[in-house]
């Protein structure tokens, strides 16, 4: 897994940045996303036996509203644009990736302890966002308006999957075996949003003028920021659970990008979405990296 992603995802980045007109195949990244999601849902998960899932989720939860603390005092402070804001606070809410329990596998961690911060963290992640980011984005509308909007928006893609992955393992467990199988896809669906987030995200820049862009220094203030971000995640979540560091990094560091990249172009306008666009280029360098320092050990 860790040697066909190092090779799917630069070229998928490559290619979504050299091909923009491929953003107008963007309206189908919900249904991918919601793919994604059943694929991550249908598999048995065991009892649990650990009691980690809600202590690792909470204190990821916590950390991101300290940083989102932090970066809003920042921002305030040295009258920097919104969109930074914006931006950066969309990654702090971000809910762990699809691939996360994967990746944990791949470096030694506990695949089911990962899977069930992921179900948690998604859970946690459809009330939260609409509530923080609501509040952050709701100048032209009421809160209560702005929050309802982005809840509909999110829990169909969370809540749906869910259902008909819980109502297939329940009531017809064949079927749901059976479409575990394609679990192994999951990789490739994910390779192919990406694909499509960077081509919208490419075409954007190109329509708001590349030029512009760095002039303001938007484009290098949210590229910065995104990497900051990233570091600063894996880093403590790696160091926030001694007993298991390696399902904690991912929860906190590896996002599920696709939904709120999403999420940002609809309520807090193509700029901001740059910044969790870059932290899909940051989070697979440093996965990368992960992955080859594990080979060597």
């Amino acid at each position: 897994m860790a040697k066909l992603r190092s090779i799917l995802m630069p070229v998928a980045i490559l290619l979504g940045i050299l091909l923009p007109q491929a953003h107008v195949l963007s309206p189908a990244l919900p249904f991918m996303i919601g793919l994604m999601m059943f694929l991550s849902f249908v598999g048995k998960v065991p009892p649990q036996q650990h009691g980690y899932t809600f202590k690792i989720e909470v204190k990821a939860f916590l950390a991101s509203l300290v940083m989102l603390a932090v970066l809003w005092g920042v921002v305030e402070f040295f009258q920097l644009p919104r969109e930074v804001l914006l931006g950066g606070a969309i990654i702090c809410l971000c809910p762990p990736a699809n691939a996360a329990p994967a990746m944990a596998k791949v470096l030694g961690g506990n695949p089911v302890l990962a899977l069930k911060i992921f179900l948690s963290g998604n859970i946690i992640a459809c009330f939260s966002i609409p509530l923080i980011y609501g509040y952050l984005t709701g100048a032209d509308a009421s809160f209560a308006e702005v929050a309802m909007k982005i809840f509909n928006s999110i829990q169909p893609i969370i809540s749906i999957p869910l259902a008909i992955a819980l109502g297939l393992r329940a009531f017809y467990p064949e079927l749901a075996d059976k479409a575990v199988r394609f679990q192994k896809y999951t990789l490739l669906v994910w390779t192919i949003s990406v694909f499509l987030i960077l081509a919208k995200a490419s075409y954007d820049i190109r329509e708001m003028g590349f030029a512009e862009l760095w002039n303001s220094g938007k484009l290098s203030m949210l590229a910065l920021v995104a990497l900051i971000l990233c570091i600063v995640q894996f880093t403590v979540g790696w160091f926030s659970d001694k007993k298991h560091p390696i399902e904690s990094s991912q929860s906190m560091g590896q996002k599920n990008t696709t939904l709120v990249i999403w999420i940002s172009s609809l309520y807090a306008g193509p700029v901001a979405a740059i910044a969790p666009t870059c932290y899909v280029i940051w989070q697979n360098l440093v996965l990368s990296w992960m992955c080859g320092r594990k080979k060597k050990k």
